[in-house]
């Protein structure tokens, strides 16, 4: 998986349950609260605004956090598949993974990285 700031960097599926975690944490802060406000609610007497703040204090932080579990399995199985399916690939038609090249070549011939600057006489 991807990472947020660069795009090379996998995600590992740890960083992105704790991040599950987290919204849980918020989530279940929401439902404390709406809970509070359903105990101030029956202390008032109103016994019908009570219920629903408890239901939807519960049901709705549920359904988000439910939601973004879902997803969050979807993208790690995406990407699992996705990563498998290029190794069958590579099995398949028998290609080689392309040897990467060295950053810094130390041969008298070794080709210039197009970011290095100006090539300057006394380099060439």
């Amino acid at each position: 998986m991807r990472g947020l700031w660069d795009n090379e960097q996998p995600v590992s599926p740890s960083l992105l349950r704790s991040a599950l975690a987290l919204a849980g944490g918020f989530l279940m802060l929401t439902t404390i609260v709406m809970l509070v406000l359903a105990g101030g609610a029956v202390l008032a007497g109103h016994y019908v605004v009570a219920g629903l703040q408890f239901a939807f204090g519960i049901a709705v932080p549920f359904a988000i956090w439910l939601g973004l579990r879902i997803m969050a399995d979807m993208l790690v199985m995406m990407h699992r598949s996705h990563d498998s399916l290029d190794g069958i690939e590579d099995a398949l038609t028998s290609r080689a993974a392309p040897t990467p090249r060295p950053v810094h070549a130390n041969a008298p011939g070794a080709e210039r990285a197009g970011d290095d600057g100006p090539a300057y006489p006394a380099e060439e």
